[in-house]
């Protein structure tokens, strides 16, 4: 497929320079201010072509926002645009996040780079970022495999192969993966979307809900099911980012992914905001400290200021969303229990 061997062999453009993307909705918002706290620290301009900040909120609350947010970003804030969802897609009814997802992809039109990297909320940069961490000297992006056996979302991943016409179990044990930092090739993510437009006849974003997929593992299904394998298009080898998830929010959890932080080569760092939410005070003040060993507040005292005041509205925050949002909770349970479409006229596309 000419597209993809010529999207997939050229290197970075502008010596390495890319897009980033993060798309939040409301209970995520003040780890945004984190997360640009850490590029004005760790990311280097040179590597940073635009920021889009996507502000996935029904009022366009993070674009009101946007005097506060933005100059966190320090030299790199005039190159951050926050972007309401109405500008990257027309959105079916559906839960944060799975419109979180259809975003992902859909921004992939207003991206003026070659690759984009797509961050959550929870993501911030605790090393310097370097552009060995994101492609290889012979241009391939950076990514990592993950075994599907015992994932826990491997319903999706069995879901969404079937769906573009491969079969799981020749992928389960080696596939990519479903976390972010991900670094997307723009013009795969826009083939993407034009065939599953054409294939499934109506917008993307509605195909994508009605057929509860996700988005890293179509996109990577996707890419293999047009002849392309992933060790073409990728370097396989990416150090894998350490995340404090809400399972192992408690010392012991956050111990862990310092120490994992300390001995790899990974200049991201992640803490999801359920586990955020949740932390002991002696468990806030470890990643308090690391957070200013790495940079990214002045004192202790301020780091655990963000903490106190992060957990205090979080709750709150969250209750509202879920009342927004039960009604379609329950209509993607409902999916769930429908026979799958499959893309028509899956297999190799040239």
């Amino acid at each position: 497929m000419r597209l993809l061997e010529d999207a997939v062999l050229t290197p970075g453009d502008d010596e390495g320079a890319v897009t980033f993307v993060t798309v939040a909705y409301p209970p995520e918002y003040p780890l945004l201010h984190l997360q640009a706290r850490s590029f004005a620290r760790h990311v280097p301009p040179r590597l940073v072509r635009e920021v889009l900040v996507v502000d996935n909120s029904p009022d366009g609350r993070l674009q009101r926002e946007a005097d506060t947010l933005v100059p966190g970003y320090g030299p790199l804030a005039p190159r951050v645009r926050v972007l309401h969802r109405r500008e990257v897609a027309t959105l079916p009814r559906t839960t944060g996040w799975r419109s979180q997802q259809v975003l992902k992809l859909s921004v992939a039109r207003l991206v003026s780079t070659a690759r984009y990297v797509v961050l959550d909320a929870k993501n911030h940069f605790v090393a310097p970022l370097t552009a060995a961490f994101l492609e290889t000297p012979d241009g391939r992006p950076r990514t990592f495999v993950n075994d599907y056996t015992n994932h826990p979302l491997r319903p999706n991943f069995e879901r969404v192969l079937r769906y573009v016409g491969l079969e799981p179990g020749d992928h389960l044990r080696s596939f990519g993966p479903t976390t972010t930092p991900f670094t997307l090739i723009t013009e795969v993510v826009r083939a993407l979307v034009r065939d599953v437009e054409a294939r499934a006849g109506c917008a993307f974003p509605r195909e994508f809900v009605r057929q509860d997929l996700t988005e890293f593992i179509l996109y990577s299904s996707w890419l293999v099911a047009s002849g392309t394998p992933l060790p073409q298009a990728y370097a396989l080898d990416q150090p894998r980012c350490p995340t404090v998830w809400p399972r192992s929010a408690a010392a012991a959890g956050v111990e862990r992914a310092v120490e994992e932080s300390d001995g790899r080569d990974a200049p991201l760092f992640a803490v999801h905001r359920r586990a955020l939410a949740v932390l002991d005070a002696p468990t806030s003040g470890m990643l308090a400290d690391f957070w200013v060993e790495r940079g990214l507040f002045p004192s202790a005292a301020d780091a655990l200021r963000f903490v106190t005041e992060f957990q205090a509205g979080h709750d709150r925050t969250l209750r509202r969303q879920r009342l927004r949002e039960a009604p379609y909770s329950v209509l993607a349970r409902a999916r769930r229990s429908l026979p799958q479409r499959p893309l028509a006229g899956t297999g190799e596309r040239g």
